[in-house]
């Protein structure tokens, strides 16, 4: 090991940036000095690959923090891992889960590196050069706003320490909240704007990143309408409340006595939305020129032609994830990381050989979740007048029979609680649950030539008969491979994953996990339009809200509401409003891990909403009684286990490791 390499390796532990001694973490292999990896565009495009590997997997089957972290999903007690652990045991300072500071760090020293040395590479010219650098400062940006959500004000690595840096220099402060927004917001102008943006005397140069991606080989690395959504949903993140109100960290001071989390004055906290709503109308436009809309699934296009108008419904809901052809909604995929554990994991046992095949059915959606989707006509289940008028809404808990019209969403005669019925497609399209019926896992392939799939559906059976698997293949019968709620996330798979011809393992149909659709932007635009003006205009929900719920089979917001709501004017206040927004976002991007981070940046400002963290987080997590042999024993509504949310919950700990060696870093409140 040469003396650059330890130095270097000695620079990263002081500054507890590194959890590995392996210098090929960085520099790509085989490569000895830094010129080396800049000498030419092959070996520099190496190193630029080293600075995408850092980026993490947001929808990982156990670690997806904005999945399992709040109350949207649990699992069992055996399989209780990291992200279900930090909400029922909470973060700790010795061994913290889901810790990602040393990593991140890594990541962005490897950003700083290519930053810093692209002009050495030969053979790259100008626009190429001027890509690959906005690439980059995306990348630096974006990990340092994934330590800012986890852990709030963070050290701002602007630049590499040189090897001779002083002591005082290597042990670094955080710097304070705002400041570290500012940083993320300049990078990302520069990545998307162009340097230009820098000096208002100077024309705005031709963005440096591509509208679309070059060829298929480029598939995952970052262009224009990526940097423009991703710089958009930060810039709605840090105009709300937990950013821009927060006075719960007014104490929070540095041993200089900085405050690391001064509050917003108002006039600033006005200027934030007002700029939050002008980046996304900047990024839809952006998206639109490059040709992302919203994703309506054609089944004419598929292996399933001659479906229902309502299978269309149920199943787009699904497909708008996983199906990848002809899908225009996606505006950020993560092609490195594979699906197949996804959908291994949320996958229930419908029929015995399927679970000889040990489907986990571990992402288990709560009641909570459940009871988040709206009614078949398009309003809460609390304010449904039917659901009102008919005490389906009291009396959701208790039980009935599926009448015969349901049948393509659940098995006509079975017993299922009235909370099932009369629900809208997506919840369908989501959820599965006793009594269910389930398009997929093989199910289409049972259909007699000429007939309908949707007519040859699995149904789910989920009661817990361990001495007669056979007629409840999907209900609990030991300590794994079962819902612990009674809900299974049918979201996630795609309906073309089945058993393999000899039914001795899984033909998985994988898909890229979709970082950013469409849908995500044009709620983050109705929120922020929202929240600059004191009454809502029509505008809002005709153009940004509309056309999501009218793809799913729902009418308008103004039809729904003046129509069927308990609330008729709901939507015709701010406050109303937002609440309508906030559970559009909690429906359409439901369990695909948005929910944690919306549910968070929405408190810790003076409003309480809908969707509070102290308040949801302090509910218990209840699902049905997965130990029930029969119908009335089954169908009853049991807390899995009660979960305590505080001010310390908010931020994640730093490692006391860490803070032994740089005694600068100040911990986070409540650690």
């Amino acid at each position: 090991m040469n003396f650059m390499k330890i130095k270097n390796l000695i620079i990263l532990a002081l500054l507890g940036t590194t959890t590995s001694c392996n210098y090929l973490d960085v520099v790509p292999e085989k490569v000895g000095t830094i010129e080396y990896a800049f000498r030419d565009k092959l070996s520099a495009e190496k190193y630029l690959a080293t600075c995408y590997s850092y980026l993490p997997y947001l929808g990982h089957e156990t670690k997806s923090i904005g999945r399992s972290c709040g109350t949207e999903v649990t699992t069992y007690f055996r399989n209780r891992e990291d992200g279900v652990k930090i909400t029922l045991e909470g973060n700790s300072v010795s061994s913290p889960k889901l810790a990602e500071w040393d990593n991140m760090y890594k990541a962005i020293r490897a950003c700083n590196t290519f930053l810093e040395n692209a002009h050495l590479i030969r053979d790259l010219n100008g626009s190429e050069l001027n890509r690959w650098m906005a690439e980059v400062k995306f990348l630096k940006a974006y990990y340092h706003w994934y330590l800012i959500q986890h852990y709030g004000p963070v050290i701002l690595q602007k630049e590499n320490l040189s090897m001779d840096a002083s002591p005082e220099t290597v042990l670094q402060f955080r710097s304070p909240m705002n400041e570290c927004i500012d940083y993320v917001l300049q990078l990302l102008d520069e990545a998307v704007y162009g340097e230009a943006v820098e000096d208002p005397d100077l024309d705005i140069v031709e963005p440096p990143l591509p509208l679309t991606p070059d060829d298929a080989f480029q598939n995952g690395r970052i262009t224009l309408p990526i940097a423009a959504a991703i710089r958009a949903k930060i810039m709605v993140h840090v105009a709300s409340p937990f950013y821009a109100e927060n006075t719960m960290y007014e104490n929070f001071v540095d041993s200089r006595g900085i405050k690391l989390f001064p509050a917003c004055s108002e006039e600033e906290r006005k200027k934030r939305w007002e700029d939050a709503a002008k980046a996304c109308k900047e990024a839809i436009d952006i998206c639109h020129e490059a040709g992302h809309k919203l994703f309506d699934y054609n089944p004419e296009l598929t292996i399933i032609p001659n479906i229902s108008e309502e299978m269309r419904l149920i199943l787009q809901a699904s497909t708008i994830i996983t199906e990848e052809e002809n899908n225009k909604e996606i505006i950020w995929a993560d092609p490195k990381n594979s699906t197949n554990n996804v959908q291994t994991y949320a996958m229930p046992a419908i029929t015995l050989p399927i679970r000889a095949r040990n489907p986990r059915g571990q992402l288990t959606p709560t009641l909570a979740t459940a009871e988040n989707f709206y009614t078949e006509k398009g309003v809460p289940i609390e304010e449904d007048i039917e659901w009102d008028q008919n005490g389906w809404y009291s009396n959701r808990y208790l039980t009935t029979t599926v009448p015969e019209g349901d049948y393509l969403e659940m098995e006509p005669g079975m017993t299922v609680p009235y909370l099932h019925l009369h629900r809208e497609p997506r919840f369908y399209g989501s959820m599965g649950f006793n009594g269910g019926k389930w398009f997929g896992l093989g199910s289409q392939a049972t259909a007699p030539a000429g007939e309908c799939a949707e007519n040859y559906q699995y149904t789910l059976h989920c009661l817990s008969t361990p001495d007669d698997l056979a007629s409840n293949p999907a209900g609990r019968s030991g300590e794994q491979y079962y819902s612990v709620t009674g809900y299974f996330t049918k979201k996630l798979i795609n309906y073309k994953t089945a058993l393999n011809t000899a039914q001795t393992g899984w033909s998985i149909s994988g898909y890229q996990w979709p970082n950013m659709r469409l849908a995500d932007l044009y709620l983050l635009y109705a929120e922020a339009l929202n929240e600059t003006m004191d009454q809502p205009t029509a505008d809002i929900w005709e153009n940004w809200i509309d056309p999501i719920r009218e793809r799913a089979g729902l009418e308008g917001v103004a039809d729904s509401w003046t129509k069927y709501s308990t609330k008729p004017d709901k939507f015709m206040t701010k406050n109303g409003l937002r609440d309508i927004i906030h559970q559009e976002r909690c429906i359409e991007l439901a369990l695909e891990g948005h929910y944690y981070y919306d549910m968070r940046r929405w408190s810790g400002g003076s409003r309480v909403d809908r969707y509070d963290i102290m308040q949801e987080m302090n509910k218990p997590i209840k699902g049905w009684n997965c130990d029930g042999a029969d119908n009335v024993s089954y169908y009853t509504v049991r807390t899995v286990y009660n979960v305590s949310f505080s001010l310390r919950d908010y931020l994640w700990p730093i490692k006391e490791g860490d803070i032994n060696v740089n005694p600068n870093l100040t911990q986070n409140p409540g650690y």
